[in-house]
């Protein structure tokens, strides 16, 4: 049957539609002569009898090719099913079938009761000997009346799939749905055929549906720590670099206990199958990555993971230039000195969740990051990707607005390149500043030079947005 397809289909596609145009008016002129010369032979009657047999099947052929040409395709491409091809051809049986009966009831006399009551065996032994295929065919047709999956879709399929002892899972985007067959096409590009009838006993899991999130997880173990709770804050931030919504942020909860550690479960929204792979791998390795960096060592089967500890002190020359930077007294780097640190972000980690809240600026020493949203995106396949709002670089700081504010973030930041940066906390500048509170002035200049090169509100559009922003951080460090 698959052999007679391909070779019917590939006619079609090498026939020009000039062949084909001809093709068809020598069918009607031969249907047109048939029936003249059936209208003189009405003495033989047995040539009469066959001929109008054959006249009707040829009438009752082009009729349903017009009908479907006409009709059927119309109907089924305005409804953009996914299996035009099988439920034209379903259509197609069912009206040869009444085709067939007519004309044997009204051309050939015969009683279409008698003969099926007659070949009662022969259907039976003729049903038994298609049991498999008519199989497919039912099962076929109850995955299109009730459909849990359509062309597109990535599915995973769970069961007793090649008549094995044991449950085989395949996971794949479906390509193809015919009378016979469902098609899966795996990561790996391999095409994976399954009859119906298994698809109908098995359990398949819709992993994609074009409008909606999924929920994918992920687990790690870690060595018990009394900050455990900083390995899951240090985890929650870092993941902010897999593509999310605001509503639906990834996040770390501590799942259980296992091999003498603590089971860390991973948690983030996918859209599409292909986009949860992806945040899989992402996942695992900024966790794999973090964590060590941090000071929580991973736990295995051979015991913890060696730690990769970085260096977190700040030079006195460095401190110097950032106090120069953000135009503050150089003499604050005694008491500075301890209290501002190095951070090191990896490659797509997240440094800042917009919406989080924050008591600290961050100033780029080496590498890139970005300013991000969400956006749905089709290419190179369906899901969630981060839009660039604007790139930061060595020189540029950014957080100031929760440092001297205390206002959540406003903003989601992720790392392009591996990053060194400088953290300054809240704490670091709250003695000083009470000490010295006409140092507010500077720090409201800072606010809106950084709201300038964003493009933000000028003083000069609202004139009362730097005393707003006086009374903010006077209230924010208690002066």
């Amino acid at each position: 049957m698959s052999i007679l397809s391909g070779m019917f289909r590939d006619l079609r596609t090498r026939v020009t539609s000039g062949r084909r145009l001809l093709a068809w008016a020598l069918f009607l002129a031969l249907l047109a002569a048939a029936g003249i010369l059936l209208a003189r032979e009405r003495a033989h009657s047995e040539l009469y009898r066959w001929s109008r047999v054959l006249l009707n099947v040829a009438a009752a052929y082009l009729a349903i090719r017009l009908l479907a040409f006409f009709v059927l395709d119309p109907i089924l491409r305005e409804r953009k099913t996914a299996t035009p091809g099988f439920a034209r051809d379903l259509i197609g049986v069912v009206l040869y079938g009444i085709a067939g009966w007519f004309i044997l009831k009204d051309v050939l006399g015969v009683s279409v009761g008698q003969l099926l009551g007659t070949g009662a065996i022969a259907a039976a032994v003729i049903g038994l000997s298609l049991q498999e295929t008519l199989g497919n065919l039912f099962a076929g047709i109850s995955m299109r009346l009730d459909p849990s999956f359509e062309v597109g879709d990535w599915v995973e399929v769970s069961g007793n799939l090649r008549g094995g002892p044991g449950r085989e899972t395949f996971i794949g985007e479906v390509t193809s749905m015919t009378w016979r067959t469902v098609q899966l096409c795996t990561e790996n590009g391999d095409t994976d055929i399954f009859p119906n009838r298994s698809i109908a006993l098995a359990v398949v899991t819709n992993l994609y549906a074009p409008s909606g999130l999924h929920r994918r997880t992920a687990r790690l173990i870690v060595e018990p720590n009394a900050d455990l709770h900083l390995a899951v804050e240090k985890l929650n931030i870092a993941l902010a670099g897999i593509p999310h919504y605001l509503h639906h942020r990834p996040e770390v909860v501590v799942w259980g206990f296992d091999m003498g550690g603590a089971v860390l479960e991973m948690r983030w929204w996918a859209l599409g199958y292909r986009h949860g792979r992806a945040g899989n791998f992402l996942a695992m390795r900024l966790a794999n990555t973090v964590l060590p960096r941090e000071g929580f060592p991973l736990l295995g089967p051979h015991g913890a993971t060696t730690l990769h500890l970085r260096n977190r002190e700040l030079s006195e020359t460095a401190l110097r230039d950032l106090l120069a930077k953000l135009q503050l007294p150089v003499a604050w780097v005694t008491e500075l000195r301890g209290l501002i640190h190095l951070c090191h972000v990896a490659p797509d980690e997240g440094l800042l969740r917009e919406g989080d809240p924050g008591q600290s600026l961050f100033s780029v020493l080496e590498g890139r990051l970005r300013v991000v949203k969400p956006v749905e995106r089709l290419e190179p396949h369906t899901g969630l990707y981060w839009e660039t709002v604007a790139e930061l670089g060595p020189g540029d700081w950014f957080g100031e607005a929760s440092l001297l504010t205390g206002a959540p973030r406003n903003a989601t930041v992720v790392a392009i390149t591996a990053c060194e940066l400088v953290e300054i906390p809240k704490s670091a500048f709250e003695k000083c500043i009470r000490r010295e509170p006409q140092i507010l002035e500077r720090l409201v200049d800072l606010m809106e030079v950084r709201a300038r090169s964003l493009g933000g509100p000028d003083t000069e559009s609202h004139p009362g947005r730097r005393e707003q922003w006086l009374a903010q951080i006077r209230g924010w460090f208690g002066v």
